[in-house]
């Protein structure tokens, strides 16, 4: 033997002894493995899964290191971090993102929606995580007063040992780009057959998470002594900029005219700012409305320019709209450098169709697939505040409107009306029957119900809800809420002590109504005027705003009710007030048809009407031309035929525009009807007297 061969046998024999390894264990501890099962999920391969929902204390061990935020939404007591005695609970009131974030920090992720449903109905043919049979107390945590201590139901477990599977606190999952929370929770029970459970994506006192990982995976530990309960700081919220102003007016009603129209569709290429509202400037000229600072979208940042502005936040901030839906955003901008401060994004919440803001908070309503809720957002940090939940054991389970009247928020429920606090949230008054169809108003103090029958509507006190009256006399419906195609009208107005309301019409298909003038202390009526249009009705410094026939805006006296102004708009339209328009008067934004915007204010002489005559052609355009004799013609309110050649003339005496077209609501469907029409124009009358159109293309009325 070589002398180099005996240095490595004596090497050897001076090595010391290695014990054998013990294996790796699959999961790590807290962890079991759930099997793939490729005939029903083939995507899904094995995985480990957490036995318990995280708790408390755990998710606070993250928030100690500072890799996770507090989990506090509405009422922050519901929230388990918030409680020393909820160590060994289950953590709630956890966002997606808090959720995801949490797993990560130990090495970990969410599980897939269909991971999380296999780990939960792992023998596909039962109907729950432990089998077949029935749900009962043994198995799940379901109760009024918040969550159980994780695993505190064995009985509910798995075939692998996974518990709570359902009940205690709902999971987040991934689902492809979205998320969901699965298993039903403490106040709400799962459903047979988890795998139709309805989705729902909001951060509640019932929303929490458990991990899963890869097999033979490592993962960091958690010290769980090292958690403290959160203390919610009271961060001063900051006030939303001062409203707007309301001045006396210095010129009449009576000097009311078109200001400018606002033609045409596209993207708005500036925003002025009016009082507390914003003005699409596509066409707007600086110089008629003396406005400053105006905003520029080709100004913002790109990600920015599909956004609307909304309110201003104090004086360097911009609460702006983008998306609809489930895809809409809020986000609070800084006017200097166009910076996002803040957003509230509700892919995560739901869809949402109302919303307002108040001086402290934006409050919006949250349509769920099994309940609605209301949320408070802080105006400072866009963070949730405060959550009004719906449910069978709540106030409502589903709400169709949501508003304010500058101090209370208001929220009209499937149970009826209830008030609160916009603030924090508090529900101050509820339960308040509304009839069906029936409307509410409020505003400047006063509250007021739609209720058919002799006694009248009540008039009830925005404070504690108690009624206080009533006010005339309520018709044999309710209209003010209801849809115009079964009689409805535009909803009453409460304005200066007084309540503008229309009379039920006579016929359901009949658009005019008298409109009724009330003083809201006596309940006593007014005033009376006969044979108004029930589309529009708006009130505001010293005047009341309402239609007739052929798209003529009229501005009465709310005093008396006596006609002020008449001013024609081309065609129905939609009206909304401007506030802050200034001394001189607020201004009007008519959306009429043909895709005409009106901008009216108050100029320095009144608006006198002007004598026109409007004439011209009818020129065929794929018909004989006998067809051109004898077609209906309407200009403004006048009715005129076309003569053998297709020409007409019409004289009128108006202000404002004419519309000039056919009758759209008499085609060939209808006995009587035309045949022929042409697109409508539109006339505005500025002072020339008579107008040509000269030739106007005639076609035939295509039906489908």
């Amino acid at each position: 033997m070589t002398r180099r061969w005996l240095g490595l046998v004596a090497l050897l024999a001076c090595a010391p002894h290695e014990h054998p390894r013990e294996p790796q264990p699959e999961c790590p501890a807290g962890m079991v493995a759930v099997d793939a099962n490729l005939a029903v999920l083939p995507k899904v391969d094995r995985f480990c899964i957490d036995v318990t929902e995280v708790t408390t204390a755990a998710y606070g061990a993250c928030v100690h290191a500072g890799a996770c935020t507090p989990t506090v939404v509405g009422d922050v007591a519901e929230c388990n971090l918030t409680r020393a005695d909820r160590g060994d609970h289950p953590i709630n009131c956890v966002e997606f993102e808090q959720a995801s974030a949490y797993c990560s920090w130990l090495g970990k992720r969410l599980p897939t929606n269909d991971e999380w449903m296999l780990a939960a109905r792992s023998r596909l043919a039962n109907p729950w995580p432990w089998g077949a049979a029935p749900l009962d107390p043994s198995r799940v945590c379901v109760q009024a007063d918040g969550t159980c201590p994780a695993g505190q139901h064995p009985a509910g477990a798995s075939a692998e040992g996974v518990q709570d599977l359902a009940g205690n606190v709902a999971e987040w999952v991934a689902h492809g780009e979205r998320q969901r929370l699965r298993g039903g929770s403490w106040r709400d029970p799962p459903l047979p057959d988890l795998a139709n459970e309805a989705n729902y994506y909001m951060a509640a006192a019932d929303s929490g998470l458990r991990c899963v990982v890869a097999p033979f995976a490592t993962v960091d530990a958690v010290d769980l002594d090292v958690w403290t309960p959160f203390v919610p700081g009271k961060a001063e919220l900051p006030v939303l900029a001062a409203p707007a102003p309301r001045h006396a007016p210095t010129r009449p009603l009576a000097n009311l005219a078109l200001v400018q129209r606002i033609g045409g569709y596209g993207d708005a290429e500036r925003w002025w700012p009016i009082g507390d509202d914003w003005l699409d400037g596509r066409d707007v000229q600086a110089d008629v409305l003396q406005l400053p600072d105006a905003l520029e979208t080709a100004g913002l940042p790109e990600g920015l320019r599909d956004f609307i502005p909304i309110r201003r936040l104090g004086d360097d901030l911009l609460l702006m709209r983008g998306g609809w839906g489930s895809s809409l955003r809020f986000v609070a901008v800084e006017r200097a450098g166009y910076k996002i401060r803040w957003q509230i994004a509700f892919a995560n919440y739901g869809s949402t169709y109302e919303q307002f803001v108040a001086p402290r908070t934006f409050v919006a309503e949250i349509y769920g697939q099994q309940a609605d809720a209301i949320i408070g957002f802080g105006l400072a940090d866009g963070r949730e505040l405060w959550r009004i939940a719906g449910g069978e054991q709540f106030k409502f389970t589903r709400a169709s409107r949501l508003w304010t009247d500058g101090e209370r928020g208001y929220v009209r429920g499937d149970r009826g009306l209830l008030a609160f606090d916009p603030t924090t949230g508090a529900i101050l008054w509820s339960d308040v029957a509304v009839g069906e169809g029936c409307g509410v108003v409020a505003r400047d103090g006063a509250l007021v119900i739609e209720e058919p029958g002799p006694q009248g509507h009540r008039r009830l006190d925005p404070a504690t809800g108690a009624e206080l009256g009533r006010i005339g006399g309520g018709g044999e419906r309710c209209v003010w809420d209801a849809d115009p195609i079964d009689g409805g009208v535009a909803s009453a107005v409460l304005e200066d002590s007084r309540l503008f309301a229309f009379d039920v019409p006579a016929k359901r298909h009949q658009h005019k109504a008298a409109l009724r003038a009330y003083d809201l202390a006596s309940g006593r009526e007014l005033w009376r005027r006969e044979g108004l249009g029930t589309d529009v009705l708006l009130a505001d410094h010293d005047a009341v705003y309402v239609s007739r026939v052929a798209g003529v805006l009229v501005g009465l006296e709310p005093a008396t009710g006596a006609p002020q102004v008449e001013i024609s708009l081309a065609g129905g339209f939609d009206l909304s007030l401007l506030a802050g328009g200034g001394p001189r008067g607020p201004l009007l934004l008519a959306h009429g048809s043909g895709g005409n915007d009106w901008l009216l204010g108050r100029g320095e002489q009144p608006s006198a009407p002007e004598a026109y005559t409007v004439r011209g052609r009818l020129v065929p355009d794929g018909l004989s031309r006998r067809q051109v004799r004898g077609v209906p013609v309407w200009v403004g309110e006048k009715l005129v035929r076309s003569d053998a050649a297709g020409r007409f003339s019409a004289r009128g005496l108006a202000s404002g525009a004419i519309a000039v077209g056919v009758d759209e609501n008499h085609g060939p469907g209808v006995p009587g009807g035309s045949t022929v029409r042409f697109d409508a124009v539109t006339v505005v009358l500025d002072g020339h007297g008579t107008y040509d159109l000269g030739d106007v293309t005639l076609y035939p009325w295509y039906t489908e």
